[in-house]
């Protein structure tokens, strides 16, 4: 299985610790913060910067059996409870839904001993949209305090395209990057991004099923009542 193959079905079995996972753990890092629009769906990465200290920290954190080595075992179960845990700390909603997402595609560096040394950890949510357009919110509930400096880039992939995006509820134009760092005085608590993803919205979808749905009952009817008339008896003469 590769490397953080677990992350799922740890989450799945429930068996991340959710107590004790690295937003918790950390104390100081540089934090970034990309949505990127594809073409039927949203991608949302989270990304944090560590030095020494702080990888040493988490290290040490995920090293459950404490033998000085993460296992891909303990970084797998370790980096899933992170997942859980920003389920919470960034929720998404959709159209002013919120919706579940899965954090995963985890990565944790450096692996292996436990150690004083600068790395990084990441983990990647998506969501699939119709086709049309649509308003995303990602609220920022992480510890804000703990960063130094936060960055956020909104992109866009072929056949995504990026209407509007910004910090705040309303953003006036479709901005690219932003950044704050720890002497900012209000951090935003919202990121929005509105989006057009390519193919058929739900409206036109279930309008177009309706419309089917139509001409069939109608076929339908026109077929039941030709054969009644051809099953009808012949009157005498």
């Amino acid at each position: 299985m590769p490397r953080f193959g677990l992350v799922l079905l740890a989450w799945l079995c429930g068996v991340a610790p959710a107590a004790a996972h690295l937003g918790h753990v950390v104390t100081r890092a540089e934090r970034y913060l990309k949505i990127d629009a594809e073409p039927h769906g949203i991608r949302v990465v989270v990304s944090l910067t560590l030095g020494p200290e702080e990888t040493f920290r988490i290290l040490t954190d995920a090293d459950t059996n404490e033998d000085g080595t993460v296992s891909d075992d303990e970084a797998s179960v370790y980096m899933a409870s992170w997942g859980e845990g920003l389920r919470e700390d960034l929720p998404l909603e959709v159209d002013g839904e919120r919706v579940e997402v899965l954090w995963g595609d985890a990565y944790l560096d450096p692996p292996g001993e436990v150690r004083a040394v600068p790395g990084a950890v990441e983990m990647v949510a998506r969501i699939s949209l119709d086709g049309g357009e649509h308003r995303i919110v990602l609220r920022d509930g992480m510890r804000r305090e703990t960063f130094d400096r936060t960055d956020v880039a909104f992109t866009a992939q072929p056949g995504g395209e990026v209407l509007r995006a910004g910090a705040g509820p309303n953003p006036p134009e479709a901005a690219t990057h932003l950044a704050f760092d720890a002497g900012t005085e209000v951090t935003p608590e919202t990121f929005v991004v509105e989006l057009r993803a390519a193919g058929m919205s739900m409206a036109t979808k279930l309008a177009l099923g309706g419309g089917a749905l139509v001409a069939l009952l109608a076929a339908l009817g026109a077929w039941l009542a030709l054969r009644r008339k051809k099953n009808a008896p012949t009157s005498a003469t």
